[in-house]
């Protein structure tokens, strides 16, 4: 769904150039906002905002509801949403397997592809490589310098992927229902590095 007096479609977005974007006080926020400015005609995904507001609440630990404001804003702003037509699916999944994509890459790199666009942002190195094989430029903010950065204030800002980050979704969840609770069981789970 596309909209006639929408500008053309030049520039794919990818989830976590949008996710950084969102984020503040995160390295890459300022230097993603750089590039959407930067550049007109941006399209993207439903998918890619479903993903964005999983990564951003699971992930990233953000309200779920400042982060669904956030996106509408997007949505409905300088972003144009373009979804599949049913006879799409089977060629984005044949593409995901081919290329080793997630589904959600398939179906932006798809999406540019048949739209004719120019440009993918994405951070995803993987998604990356594969545009050149489509003709497609892809466009990252992210330099090895800005990596690093982002890398170190993940490790101080993001729990680890496993009990950590169950752990600490486990005491968002008590804190809005059960402060108490929440309290000694960030105690209990030595602020959420073990189980109780």
């Amino acid at each position: 769904m596309t909209s006639s007096s929408s500008p053309p479609l030049q520039c794919g977005l990818d989830t976590m150039i949008l996710v950084y974007s969102l984020l503040q006080g995160h390295p890459a926020a300022t230097a993603c906002e750089q590039l959407l400015r930067a550049h007109a005609g941006w399209f993207t995904s439903p998918w890619v905002l479903f993903e964005a507001k999983a990564v951003l609440t699971k992930v990233y630990g953000e309200d779920p509801a400042l982060v669904t404001q956030k996106l509408a804003q997007v949505a409905h702003g300088p972003v144009v949403l373009v979804d599949l037509a049913r006879t799409d699916v089977i060629t984005v999944f044949q593409l995901a397997d081919t290329h080793a994509l997630d589904l959600t890459d398939a179906v932006l790199l798809y999406l540019v592809h048949r739209h004719g666009a120019r440009f993918l942002a994405s951070d995803d190195q993987r998604l990356s490589l594969v545009c050149s094989q489509f003709g497609i430029t892809p466009l990252s903010p992210l330099d090895s310098a800005l990596r690093q950065a982002v890398g170190a204030w993940e490790v101080s800002h993001v729990p680890p992927m496993g009990l950590p980050r169950v752990l600490r979704r486990v005491h968002q969840w008590l804190s809005h229902s059960h402060p108490q609770a929440a309290q000694d069981f960030w105690s209990q789970t030595g602020g959420g590095s073990h189980l109780p």
